[in-house]
């Protein structure tokens, strides 16, 4: 079944996308942080490995929590012919990153540098953050995009074996588990609230959450939406 965006929200397809994209993909961010987390802090081994292993399973749980409890209600799937158009090109995107990510470790394994595995998949992981900016305009995603597109490189050149591992998951894993959490954290001043006086759900702006104020993050999103992308605009047009 579909969840479609409530038709009063008033938000274009592009910005319903953004806000979806926000806490679907959040938590996919968040699983693999969590698993490049523990893959990193494994290969360091020994006391600090242990420590830090158990620093990231207190942190993706905190987070994962939060992004329950503050996404609550929020991110509904868009509907329309322009909505359905981005849906698919965002399927494609994460197939091909998917598939991607399965190929490239695969040819570094067989290539006799298994210590690459790690690189490989974030170098995958990298474009897709930047065409999901480019698209949705999610400038949060451009310097994590880039840092995971151009940082593997340099860690392969720089360092190898278990070092290579241990920087990489600890340093992509992070990168991931932050984004993941400003990304609920945008969500969490839309969250349908409960008016103390009517009852009635009501959407909170994006700077205010105690619910006393009417409906209007909707128009704020929008308009900051249009305005990030306009400004966009003109600066390639310069």
């Amino acid at each position: 079944m579909t969840n479609p965006q409530p038709p009063a929200s008033g938000l274009g397809p592009a910005a319903a996308w953004s806000l979806r994209v926000r806490r679907v993909g959040g938590f996919i961010q968040l699983a693999f942080a969590a698993f490049w987390l523990a893959r990193g802090a494994l290969s360091v081994g020994g006391v600090a490995g242990a420590v830090l292993t158990g620093i990231a399973l207190v942190s993706v749980v905190a987070v994962l929590a939060y992004g329950i409890r503050a996404t609550a209600g929020t991110g509904h799937r868009p509907t329309g012919p322009e909505a359905e158009r981005i849906e698919r090109s965002i399927t494609v995107a994460t197939v091909v990153e998917i598939v991607a990510s399965l190929l490239l470790p695969v040819i570094v394994i067989a290539a006799g540098h298994s210590d690459w595995v790690l690189p490989s998949i974030a170098i995958t992981i990298g474009p897709l953050l930047l065409w999901l900016d480019r698209e949705l305009d999610i400038p949060r995603y451009r310097p994590v995009g880039w840092a995971l597109t151009v940082g593997p490189f340099i860690l392969v050149a720089s360092m190898s074996g278990p070092a290579l591992v241990a920087v990489t998951g600890l340093g992509a894993g992070t990168l991931l588990l932050g984004t993941a959490a400003a990304g609920f954290r945008d969500l969490a001043g839309l969250r349908p609230t409960r008016t103390p006086m009517t009852g009635r759900s009501a959407h909170t702006s994006p700077d205010r959450s105690d619910g006393t104020r009417p409906a209007a993050s909707s128009a704020a999103v929008t308009r900051s939406f249009g305005a990030s992308r306009g400004s966009r605009r003109t600066g390639a047009g310069a």
